[in-house]
């Protein structure tokens, strides 16, 4: 529970005051590649399960979408394709 609980807690703090001059985007890259691979690979199997249901719970309100953006398109393909074990 480590791993998520850092997760969490990175990205609360990034999120919870934006800069006057708004987010560096190579600082958001950076947290979005690390909150990925650590979702990917270092997570127990429990948590591993736990974060994929989420993931589905998402992926199936984000499908009820009329007309989804291309931004919510390729979060919806990004949350299958982790929910397939499809990304590295």
């Amino acid at each position: 529970m480590n791993n998520l609980t850092t997760i969490l807690m990175d990205l609360l703090c990034y999120l919870s005051v934006e800069p006057d001059n708004g987010y560096d985007p190579d600082e958001t890259a950076d947290l979005q590649i690390n909150a990925w691979q650590t979702l990917i690979h270092d997570l127990t199997e429990e948590e591993s399960e736990l974060i994929k249901e989420a993931a589905r719970v998402k992926l199936a309100a984000m499908e009820g979408i009329q007309n989804p953006s291309a931004e919510q398109e390729q979060v919806m393909d990004i949350l299958a394709a982790f929910v397939d074990g499809e990304l590295q």
